[in-house]
């Protein structure tokens, strides 16, 4: 993993037919592609070349199995977006969620620097790109609002989809408490 804060890629800007909903981009920190098939739910509704942007900014990191991304009560600067792999959402030790390519987590920091509420752990070898609070800002500071309500927007879609996840979680527990 590396520890460089600065944005790694440049855009792909050779889209293939009007229909590929496709983005990637070239990573100059590891010199490979990052490919999505369809943009990932953050980045939906964003023009193509700006999400393919958007993705360009982010530095490509690696980690092995059982690494540890994050750990819960420290200071986040950081947000992440899974491009390929596994992780596991950990909170006091127990398993919370998975989470798949496509996937972010630490999205929160945008609005502020925030204490982690919960630990993140790679469950199979995992590549991230991760994006400070700072890059996040001035991309949107360029792209202007339309673009930063889209983004608001899809975090409020990804946040509703991980409520109704905990939420579909609690009501299980409650169950298997009742019948015991």
């Amino acid at each position: 993993m590396s520890d460089n804060n600065s944005g790694n890629g440049r855009a792909n800007s050779e889209s293939g037919n009007k229909g590929d909903q496709s983005i990637s981009v070239w990573s100059q920190h590891t010199g490979s592609l990052i490919y999505f098939q369809k943009p990932p739910l953050l980045l939906a509704h964003f023009p193509h070349d700006l999400a393919e942007k958007f993705l360009a900014m982010g530095f490509d990191e690696y980690y092995d199995f059982h690494e540890d991304i994050m750990k819960e009560g420290q200071l986040g600067k950081d947000m992440f977006l899974l491009c390929e792999g596994e992780v596991a959402i950990y909170s006091q030790g127990i398993k919370m969620a998975s989470l798949e390519k496509g996937d972010v987590f630490g999205e929160l920091i945008l609005f502020r620097h925030h204490y982690r509420i919960a630990s993140v752990k790679v469950e199979k070898s995992a590549r991230l790109l991760r994006y400070s609070r700072e890059i996040l800002k001035d991309f949107f500071a360029r792209h202007g609002h339309k673009i930063f309500d889209f983004y608001i927007m899809n975090l409020m879609e990804i946040l509703r989809r991980k409520l109704i996840a905990t939420n579909k979680r609690v009501v299980e527990l409650e169950r298997q408490l009742i019948k015991n």
